[in-house]
């Protein structure tokens, strides 16, 4: 192979380093297995000579050995040789031809260069400054060989080659799914002539003329998903044929993540801040080489960022794209909690079947208390918690079922519950005793139910949960946690409202008095609107009262005061109080009476800005029921400001939504919301323009369709017509008319514009808004 060159004392060599570095000199001799190479590199003219440096050949991507000028050009190898191009580490490639059996040599192989021309004879590579080794044939007739596709095929994608070729990278730089930058690294990593992205996957026939055309088509409008993944969905080609072709493609080996060994360790070495950013998979690690799963060859970047960060070798496997990100994400939600692929809990269960197995004691009386104070139950609660945080959860629920049966935890995530773990009956006393110890409460007391709260820590961010148990049939004692929203309040402008609902509240929220509504139904997030709006007017000119029950979110700023109705420390006592401690702003939790109400109107025309809750469906319907109440109208209509209707709508995954021509049912369920004039303008005539959203599922989302709420917001400006109705007694289906007018959007026309803009979908909105 190389054999004059290691032979010719004093060879002309270029060093590459695996920083992307070169350094030409001499050497008299080369062993690939030597840890460090010796090399001469010539002095200034005016010192003369040349001085001698040794190189940690862990530092070096390849040796290049020079060609002699009066050799003539390189000699061409022998047949059986492959063309291969060589992606090194620093950025650098080399076409070269290379025989199969020493391309594979775990410590590197020698090759010659397939260009004629080029000033190198010979070159090693050394095996751990090679990122890539690419074989000089096309995808598509690598598919071909394999049987995955035909022929025809092949043709098709390449006679439609030229057409589909200015579209597909702009379209992934556009939708965000890649940079640019990303865009023209792949294309050349991939293609010999310079080809982007998506010219590759035509060339490689995957895809007939016309199912390219409608890909493309169906990736605009959807946002932007990679083309791979179009191909697989339309059942073209199967994730796993597109990722075995592709690591055949580049000489790496392709598994299957569910069986393959991963070594935890590998996880943790490498830090959860890799593995997010780069979103590739630690499966492996040793004294010198870190193996990671991926599922696009053509990233290079992890390599080199792994490699400089972690100073080993990296090995890489090739897996599916969804196996890689789901288990990315087991590897971020992983802590010190969780061996290998059993859960916390598992873990913990098993340890208290070990212990009772080992004492084997006594069967206990129903009623008899069980320890609570045992360690495995600590941690068991305590993983329940975690858990739950950590999902995103609003409530436990803790549901004993004697006995006999299972007790089931159950979570509310989004607003649904989901099933989180069915224990052991044995565990029914001492989970709930465990509760009800954190929660200060009586553990002797079954019979009644109980309030409390637990203060808990999940490693560095406190969180808060209110505690209610109630008794329940078979003796049993339910449990229900409410996790507490942050203790800080989101912005105004993060809340999900329309611009004109947005401008309208800003504004009203700015009048020095005034009464400012929240309504809506339990767990529509009205106390978390009101902080929002507390928030933007908090400043140091502003003495702004609270009172509340709970107290869930706290601010610097505010004097917020708990309710103790026990000791007559009531909505409207504080509201009495407050008015003798000089405020400018007053938030009462909920109106919950006519002594309420009226003290909060009374401070609202004294020259205070008062805002409240209330239980009502509507905008409109909450204006007439405080005048049933026994309000005095004309007081109420001079004191109101504005009244937020809110709900709260699951909404769809951002990872996997997508666009769908409607239906006429569809159409006209949507249609409804509007009279003729705003139909017109807001969803125009049914036809192939009319589309809507939905959720696929994906493991982002636990197959769902749906992550995360968003607010659905009515919001009535007191105008003066509305203040005349408001004194007249009108009707809320009057006062409505005239708030629409007035523009206001009702909740179901601000929830069906939600759909159409994507974040949630009819079927959700329907559910929470009624007509």
């Amino acid at each position: 192979m190389a054999e004059e060159s290691k032979k010719t004392p004093g060879a002309l060599v270029t060093i590459g380093f695996v920083d992307g570095k070169t350094k030409d000199g001499r050497i008299k001799a080369f062993a690939p297995q030597v840890p460090d190479l010796a090399i001469e590199s010539p002095l200034p003219a005016e010192f003369g000579g040349s001085v001698q440096t040794l190189l940690a050949t862990e530092r070096i991507a390849f040796v290049a050995f020079h060609a002699q000028e009066a050799a003539g050009p390189a000699r061409r190898g022998p047949a059986g040789r492959k063309r291969l191009r060589i992606h090194v580490a620093g950025g650098k490639k080399f076409v070269v031809e290379v025989d199969p059996a020493a391309a594979s040599n775990p410590l590197g192989f020698y090759c010659k260069p397939a260009d004629p021309d080029s000033p190198y004879r010979d070159i090693f590579f050394y095996a751990h400054g090679v990122n890539l080794k690419e074989t000089d044939e096309p995808l598509g007739a690598m598919l071909v060989q394999a049987g995955v596709l035909r022929p025809p095929d092949v043709e098709r994608g390449l006679a439609n080659q030229k057409a589909a070729r200015p579209t597909i990278g702009q379209i992934l730089v556009e939708q965000k799914h890649l940079d640019a930058e990303a865009v023209e690294q792949a294309a050349a990593l991939q293609q010999r002539k310079r080809l982007r992205l998506g010219e590759i996957l035509v060339q490689a026939g995957l895809v007939t003329p016309d199912v390219i055309d409608k890909a493309l088509a169906e990736q605009k409008q959807r946002g932007g998903k990679r083309i791979g993944e179009i191909l697989v969905d339309m059942s073209l080609i199967t994730e796993q044929d597109l990722s075995s072709a592709l690591a055949a493609k580049f000489h790496l080996p392709f598994v299957d993540l569910d069986e393959y060994p991963i070594n935890v360790a590998a996880a943790d070495q490498v830090g959860k801040a890799l593995i997010e950013k780069y979103r590739v998979l630690p499966v492996d690690i040793d004294a010198r080489t870190l193996t990671i799963a991926i599922h696009d060859p053509l990233a290079t970047d992890p390599i080199d960022a792994l490699r400089l960060q972690l100073k080993r070798r990296i090995a890489e496997v090739v897996a599916t794209r969804t196996q890689v990100h789901k288990f990315v994400e087991k590897a971020l939600a992983r802590d010190e909690n969780v061996v290998g692929t059993e859960t916390a809990v598992d873990v913990i269960l098993r340890e208290l079947a070990a212990e009772e197995e080992a004492t084997a004691p006594e069967p206990l009386p129903a009623d008899d208390e069980v320890n609570a104070s045992d360690s495995a139950v600590i941690k068991l609660v305590n993983q329940i918690i975690i858990d739950a945080y950590r999902q995103g959860a609003s409530d436990i629920h803790v549901e004993p079922n004697g006995a006999e049966n299972r007790l089931v935890v159950r979570f509310r995530i989004d607003g649904d519950c989901v099933a989180y773990q069915e224990l052991p009956p044995s565990l029914r006393n001492p989970l709930v005793a465990r509760l009800k110890i954190m929660a200060k409460l009586d553990i002797a007391e079954r019979r009644k139910p109980q309030d409390g709260k637990i203060r808990f820590k999940v490693r560095d961010q406190a969180i808060e949960l209110r505690v209610a148990t109630l008794p329940t049939v078979n003796q049993n004692e339910d449990v229900v946690l409410r996790i507490l929203a942050a203790s800080k309040p989101l912005p105004l402008d993060r809340m999900g409202m329309t611009e004109r609902t947005l401008r309208e509240l800003r504004v009203a929220a700015e009048k020095p008095y005034g009464l400012i509504l929240c309504v809506g139904p339990t767990g529509s997030g009205k106390t978390t609107t009101l902080h929002s709006l507390l928030g933007h007017i908090n400043t140091i000119d502003r003495k702004i009262w609270t009172a509340e029950d709970p107290v869930e979110i706290t601010q610097p700023g505010l004097r917020q005061v708990q309710m103790q109705p026990k000791i007559g420390l009531t909505f409207a006592a504080a509201m009495r109080a407050f008015l003798r401690a000089d405020p400018d702003v007053i938030m009462v939790g909920e109106m919950r009476d006519q002594e309420t109400a009226a003290t909060a109107i009374e401070a609202s025309l004294t020259g205070h800005l008062v805002v409240s809750t209330l239980h009502t469906n509507t905008a409109p319907e909450t204006i007439t029921r405080l005048v049933d109440m026994g309000l005095d109208p004309f007081s109420f209509a001079d004191a109101l400001l504005a009244v937020l209707a809110q709900r709260l709508a699951r909404a769809l995954c951002k990872n996997c939504r997508e666009q769908y021509p409607g239906s006429k049912e569809e159409y006209d369920e949507v249609a409804g919301a509007y009279d003729a004039e705003s139909r017109a303008k807001r969803i125009g005539a049914y036809g192939p323009t009319f589309k809507l959203w939905r959720g696929r599922g994906c493991d982002a989302c636990q197959h769902t369709g749906y992550k995360g709420r968003l607010g659905l917001h009515e919001l009535l400006v007191a105008s003066d017509p509305v203040k005349l109705a408001v004194q007249r007694r009108s009707s809320a289906e009057e006062i409505r008319r005239l708030a629409l007018e007035g523009g206001m959007s009702t909740l179901l026309q601000d929830g069906i514009q939600k759909a159409l803009a994507g974040l949630t979908d009819v079927k959700q909105v329907l559910a929470v808004c009624s007509r």
